[in-house]
Protein backbone atom coordinates (compact mmCIF):
# COMPACT_ATOMS: atom_id res chain seq x y z
CA UNK A 1 0.00 0.00 0.00
CA UNK A 2 2.91 2.23 0.88
CA UNK A 3 4.52 1.63 -2.37
CA UNK A 4 1.02 2.59 -4.33
CA UNK A 5 1.05 5.75 -2.32
CA UNK A 6 4.27 6.83 -3.23
CA UNK A 7 3.67 5.96 -7.09
CA UNK A 8 0.55 8.16 -7.19
CA UNK A 9 2.25 11.11 -5.68
CA UNK A 10 4.79 11.18 -7.85
CA UNK A 11 5.29 14.02 -10.04
CA UNK A 12 4.91 14.09 -13.74
CA UNK A 13 8.57 14.43 -14.54
CA UNK A 14 9.69 11.49 -11.75
CA UNK A 15 7.13 9.38 -13.44
CA UNK A 16 8.49 9.77 -16.84
CA UNK A 17 12.46 9.44 -15.98
CA UNK A 18 11.01 5.93 -13.86
CA UNK A 19 8.88 4.78 -16.34
CA UNK A 20 9.96 7.30 -19.53
CA UNK A 21 10.54 3.94 -22.01
CA UNK A 22 6.67 2.70 -21.61
CA UNK A 23 5.54 6.14 -22.95
CA UNK A 24 6.56 5.26 -26.07
CA UNK A 25 4.23 2.31 -26.26
CA UNK A 26 1.83 5.11 -26.88
CA UNK A 27 3.37 6.99 -29.29
CA UNK A 28 2.60 4.84 -32.47
CA UNK A 29 -1.13 4.32 -31.63
CA UNK A 30 -1.38 8.33 -30.52
CA UNK A 31 -0.02 8.97 -34.26
CA UNK A 32 -2.67 6.09 -35.88
CA UNK A 33 -5.74 8.35 -34.02
CA UNK A 34 -4.13 11.82 -35.13
CA UNK A 35 -4.16 10.82 -38.81
CA UNK A 36 -7.02 8.92 -39.25
CA UNK A 37 -9.40 10.07 -36.69
CA UNK A 38 -8.49 13.84 -36.60
CA UNK A 39 -6.68 15.14 -39.67
CA UNK A 40 -9.92 14.07 -41.51
CA UNK A 41 -11.88 16.01 -39.36
CA UNK A 42 -10.59 19.39 -40.63
CA UNK A 43 -13.02 18.11 -43.49
CA UNK A 44 -15.67 19.78 -41.21
CA UNK A 45 -15.57 23.59 -42.91
CA UNK A 46 -17.17 22.17 -46.01
CA UNK A 47 -19.95 22.45 -43.78
CA UNK A 48 -19.56 26.13 -43.29
CA UNK A 49 -18.75 26.20 -47.15
CA UNK A 50 -20.83 26.41 -50.46
CA UNK A 51 -20.75 22.92 -52.04
CA UNK A 52 -16.96 22.57 -53.04
CA UNK A 53 -16.26 21.22 -56.85
CA UNK A 54 -14.20 18.59 -55.94
CA UNK A 55 -14.60 16.86 -59.29
CA UNK A 56 -13.45 19.86 -60.86
CA UNK A 57 -10.42 20.91 -58.79
CA UNK A 58 -7.03 19.56 -58.87
CA UNK A 59 -7.18 18.23 -55.31
CA UNK A 60 -10.24 17.65 -53.11
CA UNK A 61 -8.09 19.89 -50.57
CA UNK A 62 -8.11 22.60 -53.30
CA UNK A 63 -11.55 22.59 -54.09
CA UNK A 64 -12.35 22.55 -50.13
CA UNK A 65 -10.64 26.04 -49.83
CA UNK A 66 -11.45 27.77 -52.87
CA UNK A 67 -15.20 27.30 -52.00
CA UNK A 68 -17.46 30.31 -51.18
CA UNK A 69 -17.69 30.66 -47.50
CA UNK A 70 -21.53 30.69 -46.39
CA UNK A 71 -21.61 30.26 -42.81
CA UNK A 72 -24.68 28.92 -41.30
CA UNK A 73 -26.53 28.58 -44.31
CA UNK A 74 -26.26 24.97 -44.92
CA UNK A 75 -27.17 24.52 -41.16
CA UNK A 76 -30.52 26.51 -42.12
CA UNK A 77 -31.73 23.64 -44.54
CA UNK A 78 -31.40 21.35 -42.04
CA UNK A 79 -34.61 22.84 -40.70
CA UNK A 80 -36.38 23.65 -43.38
CA UNK A 81 -35.79 20.94 -46.06
CA UNK A 82 -38.98 18.88 -45.64
CA UNK A 83 -37.16 15.75 -46.64
CA UNK A 84 -34.35 16.78 -43.89
CA UNK A 85 -37.04 17.15 -41.28
CA UNK A 86 -38.68 13.81 -41.98
CA UNK A 87 -35.46 12.40 -42.27
CA UNK A 88 -34.76 13.36 -38.71
CA UNK A 89 -38.23 12.44 -37.17
CA UNK A 90 -37.56 8.95 -38.28
CA UNK A 91 -33.92 9.01 -36.78
CA UNK A 92 -35.89 10.29 -33.76
CA UNK A 93 -38.47 7.66 -33.79
CA UNK A 94 -36.72 4.72 -34.36
CA UNK A 95 -33.63 5.31 -31.69
CA UNK A 96 -36.69 6.04 -28.94
CA UNK A 97 -38.10 2.86 -29.92
CA UNK A 98 -34.76 0.77 -29.78
CA UNK A 99 -34.07 2.49 -26.34
CA UNK A 100 -37.29 2.55 -24.91
CA UNK A 101 -38.31 -1.06 -26.35
CA UNK A 102 -35.17 -2.44 -25.99
CA UNK A 103 -32.73 -1.24 -23.22
CA UNK A 104 -34.81 -3.03 -20.38
CA UNK A 105 -34.56 -6.63 -22.00
CA UNK A 106 -30.63 -7.25 -21.53
CA UNK A 107 -31.29 -5.91 -17.66
CA UNK A 108 -34.23 -8.07 -17.25
CA UNK A 109 -32.57 -10.95 -19.48
CA UNK A 110 -28.76 -10.84 -17.38
CA UNK A 111 -31.20 -10.92 -13.78
CA UNK A 112 -33.01 -13.89 -15.01
CA UNK A 113 -29.82 -15.80 -16.01
CA UNK A 114 -27.74 -15.10 -12.96
CA UNK A 115 -31.07 -16.58 -10.89
CA UNK A 116 -30.95 -19.95 -13.17
CA UNK A 117 -29.61 -23.13 -11.15
CA UNK A 118 -28.04 -24.91 -14.52
CA UNK A 119 -24.79 -23.86 -14.99
CA UNK A 120 -24.42 -25.57 -18.35
CA UNK A 121 -28.12 -24.67 -19.49
CA UNK A 122 -26.78 -20.85 -18.21
CA UNK A 123 -23.49 -20.75 -19.99
CA UNK A 124 -25.27 -22.72 -23.09
CA UNK A 125 -27.69 -19.86 -22.84
CA UNK A 126 -25.34 -16.71 -23.19
CA UNK A 127 -23.40 -18.51 -25.97
CA UNK A 128 -26.15 -18.77 -28.01
CA UNK A 129 -27.45 -15.09 -27.51
CA UNK A 130 -24.25 -14.10 -28.15
CA UNK A 131 -23.59 -15.44 -31.77
CA UNK A 132 -25.88 -12.89 -33.46
CA UNK A 133 -23.26 -10.01 -32.23
CA UNK A 134 -20.22 -11.09 -34.35
CA UNK A 135 -22.74 -11.62 -37.72
CA UNK A 136 -22.84 -8.19 -39.96
CA UNK A 137 -25.69 -5.91 -40.60
CA UNK A 138 -25.94 -7.67 -44.33
CA UNK A 139 -25.94 -11.26 -42.74
CA UNK A 140 -29.00 -10.53 -40.44
CA UNK A 141 -30.63 -8.07 -42.47
CA UNK A 142 -30.76 -11.25 -45.07
CA UNK A 143 -31.62 -13.54 -42.33
CA UNK A 144 -34.77 -11.54 -41.44
CA UNK A 145 -35.33 -10.24 -44.99
CA UNK A 146 -35.17 -14.11 -46.38
CA UNK A 147 -38.05 -15.26 -43.16
CA UNK A 148 -40.12 -12.02 -43.96
CA UNK A 149 -40.25 -12.14 -47.68
CA UNK A 150 -44.35 -12.18 -48.87
CA UNK A 151 -43.79 -14.54 -50.91
CA UNK A 152 -42.19 -17.55 -49.03
CA UNK A 153 -41.04 -16.56 -45.88
CA UNK A 154 -41.59 -18.77 -42.87
CA UNK A 155 -43.35 -16.15 -40.74
CA UNK A 156 -45.96 -15.20 -43.86
CA UNK A 157 -46.47 -18.98 -44.05
CA UNK A 158 -47.12 -19.50 -40.86
CA UNK A 159 -49.59 -16.84 -40.81
CA UNK A 160 -51.29 -18.00 -44.40
CA UNK A 161 -52.00 -21.31 -42.80
CA UNK A 162 -53.67 -19.74 -39.87
CA UNK A 163 -55.52 -18.24 -42.16
CA UNK A 164 -54.52 -14.38 -42.21
CA UNK A 165 -53.34 -12.35 -44.30
CA UNK A 166 -49.38 -12.08 -45.55
CA UNK A 167 -47.88 -9.23 -44.92
CA UNK A 168 -45.16 -6.89 -47.01
CA UNK A 169 -43.10 -6.31 -43.23
CA UNK A 170 -40.10 -4.87 -44.90
CA UNK A 171 -41.65 -2.96 -47.52
CA UNK A 172 -44.31 -1.60 -45.82
CA UNK A 173 -44.40 1.96 -43.91
CA UNK A 174 -46.53 0.35 -41.15
CA UNK A 175 -44.18 -2.31 -40.33
CA UNK A 176 -40.41 -1.65 -41.32
CA UNK A 177 -39.51 0.22 -38.07
CA UNK A 178 -40.62 -2.86 -36.14
CA UNK A 179 -38.91 -5.25 -38.26
CA UNK A 180 -35.83 -2.62 -37.06
CA UNK A 181 -36.23 -3.17 -33.52
CA UNK A 182 -37.17 -6.72 -33.49
CA UNK A 183 -33.95 -7.37 -35.67
CA UNK A 184 -32.10 -5.14 -33.27
CA UNK A 185 -32.84 -7.10 -30.37
CA UNK A 186 -31.75 -10.12 -32.04
CA UNK A 187 -28.48 -8.45 -32.92
CA UNK A 188 -27.35 -6.59 -29.19
CA UNK A 189 -29.40 -8.69 -26.94
CA UNK A 190 -26.10 -11.49 -26.09
CA UNK A 191 -24.14 -8.57 -26.19
CA UNK A 192 -25.39 -6.30 -23.33
CA UNK A 193 -27.16 -9.42 -21.40
CA UNK A 194 -23.11 -10.28 -20.56
CA UNK A 195 -22.18 -6.77 -19.96
CA UNK A 196 -25.00 -6.72 -17.19
CA UNK A 197 -23.90 -10.47 -16.47
CA UNK A 198 -20.78 -9.40 -15.43
CA UNK A 199 -21.95 -6.24 -13.39
CA UNK A 200 -24.17 -8.66 -11.30
CA UNK A 201 -21.68 -11.22 -10.97
CA UNK A 202 -19.43 -8.99 -9.91
CA UNK A 203 -21.59 -7.63 -6.74
CA UNK A 204 -20.30 -8.35 -3.14
CA UNK A 205 -22.62 -11.58 -1.98
CA UNK A 206 -22.23 -11.09 1.41
CA UNK A 207 -24.91 -8.45 0.83
CA UNK A 208 -26.78 -10.79 -1.48
CA UNK A 209 -26.52 -13.32 1.76
CA UNK A 210 -27.37 -10.61 4.68
CA UNK A 211 -30.74 -10.62 2.51
CA UNK A 212 -31.79 -13.78 2.42
CA UNK A 213 -30.56 -14.28 6.48
CA UNK A 214 -33.14 -11.15 6.88
CA UNK A 215 -35.82 -13.12 4.61
CA UNK A 216 -35.80 -11.46 2.02
CA UNK A 217 -37.53 -13.24 -1.09
CA UNK A 218 -36.13 -13.17 -4.46
CA UNK A 219 -37.99 -10.23 -5.62
CA UNK A 220 -36.69 -8.14 -2.74
CA UNK A 221 -33.35 -9.33 -3.32
CA UNK A 222 -33.30 -8.30 -7.22
CA UNK A 223 -35.11 -4.48 -6.01
CA UNK A 224 -32.79 -4.02 -3.08
CA UNK A 225 -29.44 -5.07 -3.70
CA UNK A 226 -29.02 -6.68 -7.06
CA UNK A 227 -30.58 -3.73 -9.49
CA UNK A 228 -29.30 -1.03 -7.04
CA UNK A 229 -25.56 -2.73 -7.04
CA UNK A 230 -25.70 -2.54 -10.55
CA UNK A 231 -27.21 0.48 -11.49
CA UNK A 232 -23.59 2.41 -12.38
CA UNK A 233 -23.34 -0.02 -15.48
CA UNK A 234 -26.81 0.90 -16.13
CA UNK A 235 -26.44 4.54 -15.87
CA UNK A 236 -23.24 4.28 -18.22
CA UNK A 237 -24.68 2.00 -20.99
CA UNK A 238 -27.72 4.49 -21.04
CA UNK A 239 -25.31 7.43 -21.46
CA UNK A 240 -23.73 5.41 -24.61
CA UNK A 241 -26.84 4.90 -25.74
CA UNK A 242 -28.20 8.41 -25.47
CA UNK A 243 -25.11 9.64 -27.02
CA UNK A 244 -26.16 7.61 -30.55
CA UNK A 245 -29.92 8.79 -30.40
CA UNK A 246 -29.10 10.80 -33.76
CA UNK A 247 -27.39 7.22 -35.77
CA UNK A 248 -30.90 5.01 -35.12
CA UNK A 249 -28.67 2.20 -36.51
CA UNK A 250 -27.62 3.32 -40.17
CA UNK A 251 -26.04 0.20 -40.91
CA UNK A 252 -28.96 -1.50 -40.44
CA UNK A 253 -31.17 0.71 -42.26
CA UNK A 254 -28.95 0.74 -45.11
CA UNK A 255 -29.11 -2.86 -45.61
CA UNK A 256 -33.08 -3.38 -45.67
CA UNK A 257 -33.37 0.38 -47.20
CA UNK A 258 -35.78 0.05 -50.16
CA UNK A 259 -37.45 2.75 -51.51
CA UNK A 260 -41.05 1.64 -50.75
CA UNK A 261 -40.30 2.88 -47.16
CA UNK A 262 -38.59 6.11 -47.60
CA UNK A 263 -41.52 7.77 -45.61
CA UNK A 264 -40.54 6.09 -42.36
CA UNK A 265 -37.33 4.13 -42.74
CA UNK A 266 -35.34 7.09 -44.36
CA UNK A 267 -32.95 8.44 -41.50
CA UNK A 268 -30.16 11.52 -41.42
CA UNK A 269 -27.12 8.90 -42.14
CA UNK A 270 -29.71 6.95 -45.17
CA UNK A 271 -30.49 10.86 -46.67
CA UNK A 272 -26.94 12.21 -46.14
CA UNK A 273 -25.66 8.82 -48.03
CA UNK A 274 -27.74 9.40 -51.05
CA UNK A 275 -27.02 13.24 -50.86
CA UNK A 276 -23.41 12.28 -51.92
CA UNK A 277 -23.84 8.73 -53.19
CA UNK A 278 -27.14 8.83 -55.50
CA UNK A 279 -27.14 8.47 -59.63
CA UNK A 280 -27.61 12.00 -61.65
CA UNK A 281 -27.21 14.42 -58.81
CA UNK A 282 -24.31 16.33 -58.03
CA UNK A 283 -22.72 15.51 -54.83
CA UNK A 284 -23.82 17.59 -52.16
CA UNK A 285 -20.57 17.30 -49.67
CA UNK A 286 -21.18 20.45 -48.00
CA UNK A 287 -24.65 19.31 -47.40
CA UNK A 288 -24.29 16.40 -45.89
CA UNK A 289 -20.88 17.66 -44.01
CA UNK A 290 -22.97 19.93 -42.15
CA UNK A 291 -25.86 17.33 -41.60
CA UNK A 292 -22.96 15.39 -39.86
CA UNK A 293 -22.14 17.85 -37.84
CA UNK A 294 -25.27 18.50 -36.40
CA UNK A 295 -25.69 14.67 -35.36
CA UNK A 296 -22.11 14.74 -33.70
CA UNK A 297 -22.82 18.14 -31.77
CA UNK A 298 -26.50 16.65 -30.55
CA UNK A 299 -24.85 13.37 -29.40
CA UNK A 300 -21.82 14.85 -28.02
CA UNK A 301 -24.21 17.43 -26.00
CA UNK A 302 -26.47 14.54 -24.78
CA UNK A 303 -23.23 12.10 -23.66
CA UNK A 304 -21.97 15.44 -21.74
CA UNK A 305 -25.41 15.77 -19.80
CA UNK A 306 -26.23 12.05 -19.26
CA UNK A 307 -22.55 11.80 -17.91
CA UNK A 308 -23.32 14.82 -15.75
CA UNK A 309 -26.11 13.57 -14.13
CA UNK A 310 -24.94 10.33 -13.84
CA UNK A 311 -22.01 11.59 -11.73
CA UNK A 312 -24.80 13.52 -9.43
CA UNK A 313 -27.15 10.83 -9.08
CA UNK A 314 -25.11 7.78 -9.31
CA UNK A 315 -21.24 8.96 -8.44
CA UNK A 316 -20.83 7.11 -11.85
CA UNK A 317 -19.72 8.42 -15.71
CA UNK A 318 -18.20 7.88 -18.97
CA UNK A 319 -15.14 10.05 -16.89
Amino acid sequence: MRGKTQRTGMSFKKQMKLYGNLFWFYVPAVILVIIFNYVPMTGIIMAFKKNPNLLGSSSAIQGILDAEWVGLENFKKIFTNPEILQALKNTLIISLQKIVILFPIPIVMAICLNEMKGKFVKKTLQGVMYIPHFLSWITVSGIFITLLNYDTGLINNIISFFGFERRAFVTSNETFRGVLVVSAAWAFLGWNTIVYVSAITALDRDLIEAAKIDGASKWQQICHVTLPGIMPTIAVMFILRIGGIMDAGFDQVLAMYTPYIKETGDILGTYTYRLVREAGMLPQYALSTAVGLFNSVVGLVLVLTGNYISRKGFKRGLW
